[in-house]
């Protein structure tokens, strides 16, 4: 039977089999790792591959050399990991993760996300801003910008889907009572390609948008829009050619 690891200050783990591994402070995973689950309160560093049955999660801070496999993560903090992220049911991020590629079942994102490649899960939901290089693949897509960000919030390859939503956020609180509840910042989302199904953009700027029922709002520039059932432009979009096919 694998055993236990509990480490309260400093640590290492040796490349093996284990059940439970909490970490509370500094640690250090040696090489290739399999376990049940995996706890970490403080910062961790892992040297090779981590892989974990159930749940990962890590408050504080998280660094790996290879690639992440969990059934669920949860991050509240950083990740830097220079291989894949595999969340087989759920991520969950709360602050920032960098990594190659993301797979995952549910994705929800708060914060900032960067990815070298590919974006792939059931449904993605996303506050914040970053970057994905390649493509961001989902049935369902939820992007909301926040905060008072300037300029470009979020830049992302293509994005696919059955259903794409992509807005800014409303001021809330007593700064949005006195913005008289108008949005923040003027930070937008950069896209190369979208195509879906259902499509609705707020502050975004791409070169083309294929759909169904697309609908374009404020804020938006579009170089070319790909419909077939309906298309809805709003006041201060720019969509340089429609095309119903």
């Amino acid at each position: 039977m694998a055993n236990d690891v509990h480490i309260s200050g400093s640590g290492r783990v040796a490349s093996g089999n284990y059940n439970e591994i909490h970490i509370s402070g500094s640690g250090r995973l040696e090489g290739p790792v399999w376990c049940q689950s995996c706890h970490v309160s403080g910062s961790c560093r892992d040297e090779g591959t981590l892989t974990v049955m159930d749940d990962f999660h890590c408050s504080g801070s998280f660094r790996s050399e290879g690639h992440v496999d969990c059934g669920e993560i949860s991050v509240s903090g950083s990740a830097h990991i220079n291989g894949n992220v595999a969340g087989r049911e759920e991520i969950h991020v709360s602050g920032s993760l960098k990594c190659h590629s993301l797979y995952g079942g549910e994705v929800s994102i708060s914060g900032g996300l960067n990815a070298e490649r590919d974006v792939e899960a059931e449904e993605f939901h996303m506050s914040g801003g970053g970057e994905i290089k390649g493509l961001l693949n989902a049935e369902e897509v939820d992007i909301c910008i926040g905060g008072i960000t300037l300029g470009t919030a979020l830049k992302i390859g293509q994005i696919g889907g059955s259903e794409i939503r992509i807005r800014r956020s409303k001021a809330g609180g007593l700064l949005g009572k006195l913005m008289g509840g108008k949005r923040l910042g003027s930070g937008i989302v950069e896209v190369g390609t979208i195509e879906g199904d259902d499509i609705s953009l707020e502050a975004v700027k791409a070169d083309v948008v294929r759909g169904r029922d697309v609908e374009i709002g404020e804020d938006c520039e579009i170089r070319r829009v790909e419909y077939s059932g309906e298309l809805t432009v709003g006041t201060g979009a720019v969509v340089l050619e429609q095309v119903r096919i």
